[in-house]
């Protein structure tokens, strides 16, 4: 990012040591597996997925609707140390049989889920899949359990190895071994995964390989609201940004809502407590996810993955008019749009996941003086030499079905102001492409007075190829302050 200017550079510098916790991590050594793009699509009800997490605490197997479902995860069975599993008899449980009995009679596939949150302490996955001998101890036990239960496979929970350690390139060792025993015996793998970057990225992407598919948790966000629409679009952008494909894509959807002060209910009793409850998202302190909510990711996941991951399936209610895992499935049998490949970055407001990160410059995203569209637009005045309009966008925005970067502009009452647009990419530190004069590609030829210009900038202008999109600045050029100019509309565009 104009690296022969020492003052921007040095701006850059503070920017981002003053967001270090947002700073997408380095790839993790060895992250260089295939892309495995995979065919992509809408899936359907006969091809997708609805994969429900069903706890061994709580809930009767009698009173799953298997005829919702594709695959059952019974979570949880625990690794040791050496290898063993824990929490789940090797043999005789007579829940899990019973569990697997029903489910097999109706058609569904049951995995043992493996892990688990634990509050964060991952220590004993760690600890077991950095030794060999522990590592061929585990896989071995888990091929013993499958076999005594009959199952369909092993899911697994490690949340979450570290990126750029040991404990990734252990992860994506013990997923291999452990894919070569699995497959060779006909037997399913998958694994749950975390949302976004920040604890993604140990998730090397030789795993995508060894996987039949990720469920991405993409409802296990600290912030309130804990899971919403857009979030579930960030998470599939920076998966898919990674290159993980359609085909092993499974969208994570809440069965639960959390509250401000971060405590869990389920869904049964939010609906419970509240009979408006399933035709909304918030009720009684709660977010959450309502039908309506949970139909348009249900439609998501087909359009960008193979089907949804449920936890967890005890939660829902009876009530069939106003269970979950009943609009899932009426959103799996209805004719699915195409799917918009438009990303809004600013429409009124920033874009969901999209967050400022700017410097030497004044900015009121919510101005009424001017707007293109709809009631507000960015109102942008540099006060110092290479200040910046800075979004950046932590998920990684995956090019794929888009073609250019689009917004408007307008120079406010004098004009003339000189601007530039680029766009970066993540690695260990940001990698910054093309620099493009904004006035090349504006369709006034320039930033005109009291005028609204369309600037359409293609990404071959822009340098963008493959790798994914987590920056967009929109900077000065003249080397000085500079007049307010407005922005609007910002999006990357088929």
């Amino acid at each position: 990012m104009r690296r022969h200017r020492p003052f921007l550079a040095a701006a850059l510098l503070a920017t981002l040591s003053a967001c270090a916790d947002d700073t997408p991590t380095a790839p993790a050594p060895g992250d260089a597996g295939p892309r495995d793009p995979g065919p992509r699509g809408t899936m359907n009800a006969t091809t997708a997925r609805v994969v429900g997490y069903f706890p061994t605490w709580q809930g009767s197997v009698s009173a799953i609707p298997y005829n919702k479902l594709t695959h059952i995860l019974y979570a949880f069975a625990l690794p040791t140390t050496s290898g063993g599993l824990t929490g789940i008899a090797m043999s005789g449980d007579t829940r899990l049989a019973s569990l697997v009995t029903q489910a097999h009679a109706n058609g569904v596939k049951v995995l043992i889920s493996v892990g688990g949150w634990n509050d964060t302490n991952d220590a004993t996955f760690a600890q077991m899949a950095a030794s060999s001998t522990a590592r061929a101890s585990f896989v071995s036990n888990v091929g013993t359990f499958v076999s005594n239960y009959g199952l369909d496979g092993v899911d697994i929970d490690w949340e979450y190895p570290d990126a750029g350690s040991a404990e990734s390139t252990n992860f994506t060792t013990l997923m291999g071994q452990l894919s070569t025993a699995m497959h060779g015996s006909g037997k399913l793998l998958t694994a749950a995964v975390a949302a976004d970057r920040y604890w993604g990225d140990g998730i090397q992407s030789t795993v995508f390989g060894y996987v039949d598919f990720l469920t991405i948790m993409a409802y296990s966000r600290d912030t309130p609201p804990h899971s919403p629409y857009w979030y579930a679009v960030a998470s599939l952008d920076y998966w898919a940004g990674r290159g993980l494909a359609q085909s092993r894509t499974v969208l994570g959807v809440p069965f639960y809502g959390k509250n401000s002060s971060g405590v869990d209910s389920p869904y049964r009793s939010i609906v419970q407590a509240d009979a408006q409850a399933p035709n909304k998202d918030y009720s009684n302190g709660y977010y959450y996810n309502g039908m309506s909510t949970i139909q348009q990711k249900t439609t998501l996941s087909l359009q960008r993955g193979s089907g949804v991951g449920i936890w967890e399936l005890s939660n829902d209610t009876t009530a069939s008019t106003i269970s979950l895992l009943s609009a899932i499935q009426t959103a799996m049998n209805s004719t699915v749009p195409a799917y918009d490949y438009t990303r809004t970055v600013y429409d009124d407001s920033l874009g969901g996941g999209w967050d400022d990160w700017s410097w030497n410059t004044t900015l009121n995203f919510a101005s009424t003086a001017q707007a293109h569209a709809g009631s507000k637009s960015i109102a942008v005045t540099y006060t110092a030499a290479w200040g910046a309009l800075y979004l950046h966008y932590d998920f990684g925005l995956p090019p794929s079905g888009r073609s250019k970067l689009e917004f408007w502009v307008h120079g406010g009452s004098t004009g003339g102001q000189r601007i530039i647009a680029q766009v970066g990419e993540p690695g260990s530190s940001t990698v910054w492409l093309n620099e493009v004069p904004v006035n090349s590609y504006n369709s006034c030829g320039t930033v005109t007075a009291n005028t609204w210009c369309k600037v359409s900038i293609p990404f071959s202008a822009l340098g963008v190829t493959s790798n994914p999109i987590t920056e967009l600045v929109i900077q000065d050029d003249s080397g000085g302050a500079q007049p307010t100019f407005y922005v609007d509309d910002i999006r990357f565009v088929p």
